[in-house]
C-alpha cells in the first residue's frame, strides 16, 4: 500500500503561539528569579522552559505525514520518524477537538513519539486524520496494546525506571538549592558568592565545559553493546549503560549548585540545571534501541531516527544564559534583601562586610525596623523561613 496522508498546521496560529507563548514563557522566568521565594522561583522557571518547550515544538513543526508503515515529522530542524509496527496513540479531547499523541509501542518511549495538535489542524485535516489512523492503522478512541516483542518492552521499562529514579534525585537536588537560597538570603545583604571576584570567570569558564564535555562521553555511552554474545550480557550491559548515562547527564544539572555557590549568580544554577535537562531528554531510552539490542526488531527497515542535537542546544543555552547575566547588571540575577534605613526607606544593601569571600561578621546583618527584625518581605518558604534560623547567624 502506497496510501499517504500529509497534514499541516494553520500559519496564522503558529503565528499566534509564537507570539503569545515566548512572552509568556520570558515572563514566568523573570517573575520567579525576582520573586525571593525561591521554592516558587524553581516552580515558575522550570514551568516556563516547559512553556517553552511546547510551543517550539508546535512552531518549527512543519508537516506530519503518515504512511503505513512509518509517521515522518517535517520541521525546522530537519525530519524526525517512527515506525507504525507497534504503533500506539494517546488522544487528548478538548472541547471537541481531538489532539493525537503517536508512540512506538508504549506511551512510555516519549523519545519515539510525534504530536499533532489538533487545534493547529483545519477540519479537513483532522478529519482526514480520523479517518487514517480508523482505517490504515486499525486504531480506535483506546491506545492500542503494544504489539512489539515483550522483552524488549520489560528491558526497556527497567530502563526508563533508572532514568526516573535519577530524576527524583534531581528533585531533592532543587530543595537543596532552595534551603541554601533561603539561608543565604536570611545571612547576606547581597549574596556575591564565595570565591574572589577575579576567579568567577576562570571558574565558570571551566564549569561550562565540562558542562559540554559530558556530551561525547553520553554518546559513547549510548553505544549499543551488541558485541556481546550471551544474551543476559547483553541485557546487563544495556542497563548499565541507561543507569551511567542517566548519571551523566543529571551530573550536569547538578554541577549548577556549585557553580552558583562560588560565582554568587542564579542564572549559573539555571543554565546547568537546564543544560543537563537537555542531555537528560536526549538521552532518555528509546524502545527501539533495546529491539534492536535484543535483535527483536521487524525484518522492515527502521524508520529515521530522532536525531540527537544536545551540543549544539546545550551550547546555545550555555552562552545565552550567560550573555543575559553578564552583559546586563549582574546583580539583577544575586540574592539580594529588601533593605529600609532607620526611617523605614528602602536603601541600597551595604555588603561591604559580606563580599566575595562570603565571611565576615557582618554576615548577620538584617535589613529592616531598629529592633533588628526584617521586613514581611522575606525568601524561601516565605512566612516560615524563619524556621530557617538553624543554620546560624
Amino acid at each position: 500500500m502506497n496510501k499517504k496522508l500529509t497534514v499541516t498546521y494553520r500559519f496564522w496560529k503558529k503565528l499566534l503561539v509564537l507570539c503569545l507563548g515566548l512572552p509568556l514563557a520570558l515572563l514566568l522566568v523573570w517573575v520567579g528569579l525576582s520573586s525571593n521565594f525561591y521554592l516558587l522561583e524553581v516552580c515558575l522557571v522550570l514551568f516556563g522552559a516547559y512553556v517553552f518547550r511546547q510551543f517550539a515544538e508546535t512552531v518549527s513543526t512543519g508537516a506530519v505525514t503518515f504512511y503505513p508503515d512509518k509517521i515522518v515529522k517535517n520541521g525546522w530542524f530537519g525530519a524526525t520518524a517512527i515506525p507504525t509496527h507497534a504503533l500506539a496513540v494517546k488522544i487528548n479531547k478538548q472541547d471537541g477537538v481531538e489532539s493525537l499523541q503517536f508512540f512506538h509501542g508504549t506511551d512510555k518511549n516519549s523519545r519515539e513519539s510525534i504530536p499533532v495538535a489538533g487545534w493547529f489542524l483545519s477540519e479537513e485535516h483532522r478529519l482526514w486524520l480520523d479517518s487514517y489512523r480508523r482505517n490504515i492503522y486499525r486504531i480506535g478512541d483506546f491506545m492500542r496494546a503494544p504489539s512489539s516483542n515483550s522483552a524488549a518492552c520489560v528491558e526497556f521499562e527497567k530502563a526508563v525506571a533508572s532514568f526516573r529514579f535519577i530524576t527524583i534525585l534531581t528533585i531533592l537536588y532543587l530543595l537543596v538549592y532552595v534551603v541554601c537560597a533561603t539561608y543565604l538570603y536570611w545571612h547576606y545583604p547581597v549574596f556575591n558568592g564565595y570565591a574572589p571576584a577575579v576567579l568567577v570567570w576562570p571558574i565558570r569558564v571551566l564549569f561550562v565545559v565540562a558542562a559540554l564535555a559530558a556530551y561525547p562521553l553520553l554518546r559513547l555511552q549510548a553505544r549499543l553493546p551488541l558485541a556481546e554474545r550471551n544474551y543476559n550480557q547483553r541485557v546487563q550491559r544495556g542497563q548499565g549503560q541507561a543507569l551511567r548515562s542517566a548519571l551523566l547527564a543529571n551530573a550536569v544539572a547538578w554541577l549548577g549548585l556549585p557553580l552558583f555557590l562560588l560565582s554568587g549568580n542564579k542564572l549559573d544554577f539555571y543554565m546547568l540545571l537546564l543544560a543537563g535537562g537537555v542531555y537528560h531528554r536526549d538521552f532518555y531510552p528509546r524502545l527501539s534501541d533495546w529491539e534492536q539490542l535484543l535483535q527483536v526488531a521487524p525484518a522492515t527497515p527502521a524508520a529515521v531516527p530522532i536525531p540527537r542535537r544536545s551540543l549544539q542546544v546545550s551550547l546555545a543555552l550555555l552562552g545565552s544564559l550567560s550573555l543575559a547575566g553578564y552583559a546586563g547588571q549582574p546583580g539583577d540575577f544575586k540574592i539580594r534583601q529588601d533593605c529600609t534605613d532607620a526611617n523605614g526607606n528602602p536603601v541600597e544593601c551595604d555588603n561591604s562586610h559580606s563580599g566575595g569571600h562570603g565571611g565576615g561578621s557582618g554576615s548577620s546583618y538584617r535589613g529592616g525596623s531598629d529592633d533588628g527584625h526584617s521586613g514581611t518581605r522575606r525568601g524561601g518558604f516565605g512566612s516560615f523561613g524563619g524556621s530557617h534560623g538553624f543554620f546560624g547567624g
